[in-house]
């Protein structure tokens, strides 16, 4: 028996709110079926995509669509930008190890880019596999639509707290104590040995005061 298609196995609906998961308002997407009838319709988050329903939206589809384009074409200028400068960079304390004491993610980086671009962008763009716990650079793949791109992100240490770290490692070293002003507790033998040697010292010392008498 023949396999049915993919294209048989799904239905398309418009959708009437955007979706991180499923599209944006007044996209047409296909989703499977049991999906559309037991979520998405009762809780009118879509339509089915039927001949009435295409025509009923098709002006609002169009502009959605327009939207979209322009969108795709402001990111293509951010992205240009972005490629211009090396990425973001962002500023945050770590440990001595290198460990950020918060970690990073995808609103922390869409957050530095409206600060810096004035471009605000929905954190799901950002395919973050996980969060950044690190300093160091990192390259975060960024999708929208057909639009596939990288953001280069550069985590520095916060210079408060990487004066802050120096300062207690300097405190550190000063505290310690040189090796060769340790005290180290000494064996029996040693002390008998620098006892008979100091006695030997002084025996030939005396022998010498002696001999220097008698020669007079």
């Amino acid at each position: 028996m023949p396999r049915r298609k993919v294209e048989n196995k799904t239905i398309e609906v418009i959708l009437l709110q955007n979706d991180k998961h499923l599209g944006e308002k007044f996209e047409i997407v296909r989703v499977k079926p049991i999906f559309a009838r037991n979520i998405l319709l009762p809780q009118n988050i879509a339509v089915l995509a039927d001949p009435d329903n295409k025509n009923k939206f098709a002006q609002k589809m169009a502009a959605a669509e327009t939207d979209r384009q322009k969108k795709a074409s402001g990111l293509e200028d951010l992205f240009a930008k972005l490629n211009a400068d090396g990425g973001i960079v962002l500023v945050r304390k770590a440990n001595a190890d290198g460990t950020l004491y918060a970690k990073v993610d995808e609103n922390d980086i869409v957050a530095k880019i409206k600060e810096t671009y004035t471009v605000a962008l929905e954190p799901h763009y950002l395919k973050l596999k996980k969060k950044i716990t690190a300093l160091g650079n990192f390259t975060i793949p960024f999708l929208y639509k057909e639009l596939k791109k990288d953001i280069a992100i550069k985590v520095e240490q916060d210079p408060e707290e990487a004066e802050k770290i120096a300062k207690h490692k300097n405190a550190k070293i000063a505290k310690a104590t040189p090796d060769e002003e340790v005290k180290v507790k000494k064996t029996r033998e040693e002390v008998m040995a620098e006892k008979e040697a100091a006695r030997l010292a002084k025996r030939e010392e005396t022998i010498k005061r002696l001999k220097e008498k008698f020669k007079d």
